[in-house]
C-alpha cells in the first residue's frame, strides 16, 4: 500500500491529509509543537483517533512514545552513526536507517522491510512516499514517518550550525 503525505502543509499548518495511491484521503495526521511536547497525532477521515507519538523526556536525543488505540506499544530514541541515522523503535524491534538530508530510509523488521520512506513528486522535496507492505504497520509506520520527517526539519533549521554570511576578514 502507498501512501502520501505533505509534509509542507504539516509544517506550515500542523495537519495534513495523507492519501493513498489512487490520490483519495484516508487519514488526518495533526502535530503538536513543543520542547517538551512534541508529538503526532493520527485520525481516520471521519475523525477517529488511530494512534499518537508523543515526546517523554527533553534533552538532545529525546525518547518518544508510540500508542495506538491508548496502549504503549513501543518507544523511540535516535542514535547517530557515522554516515546513516539509526533509529530503534523497541517493543516493535524496527530498525530504521536512512539519510535525513536525503529524506529517504528503510524500516526493517529483522531482515524483512516493513516501510520505506521517500521524498517524491517536487523540487521542493514536500511529499513523502510511503510504501507499507503489512495493514497492521500502516498506523506506527505513518507516525515514524512524520517524526522521521520532524527530526529532519529540525536538523535543516538547527541555530547552531555555522552559516557564511558574506563577512570577509581581509584574508
Amino acid at each position: 500500500m502507498e501512501f502520501y503525505v505533505d509534509v509542507q502543509t504539516l509544517h506550515d499548518t500542523n495537519m495534513t491529509v495523507i492519501k493513498d495511491e489512487k490520490n483519495q484521503p484516508v487519514y488526518i495526521l495533526i502535530g503538536r509543537r513543543g520542547i517538551a511536547n512534541d508529538g503526532f497525532f493520527l485520525h481516520t477521515i471521519s475523525g477517529n483517533e488511530l494512534g499518537e507519538i508523543r515526546q517523554r523526556t527533553v534533552s538532545v536525543n529525546p525518547r518518544f512514545d508510540l500508542l495506538i488505540g491508548g496502549e504503549k506499544v513501543a518507544s523511540i530514541k535516535k542514535m547517530f552513526g557515522v554516515w546513516r541515522e539509526f533509529i530503534f523503535v523497541s517493543d516493535l524491534n524496527w530498525m530504521v536507517i536512512g539519510n535525513m538530508l536525503a529524506n529517504q530510509y528503510h524500516i526493517y523488521h529483522g531482515m524483512k522491510t516493513v516501510t520505506t520512506i521517500a521524498s517524491v513528486g517536487t523540487a521542493s522535496e514536500t511529499i513523502l512516499k510511503l510504501d507499507i507492505a503489512n495493514p497492521r504497520d500502516v498506523v506506527p509506520g505513518l507516525l515514524v514517518a512524520a517524526l522521521l520527517d520532524r527530526w529532519r526539519q529540525a536538523n535543516l533549521a538547527n541555530p547552531l550550525v555555522r552559516h557564511d554570511v558574506g563577512i570577509s576578514y581581509g584574508l
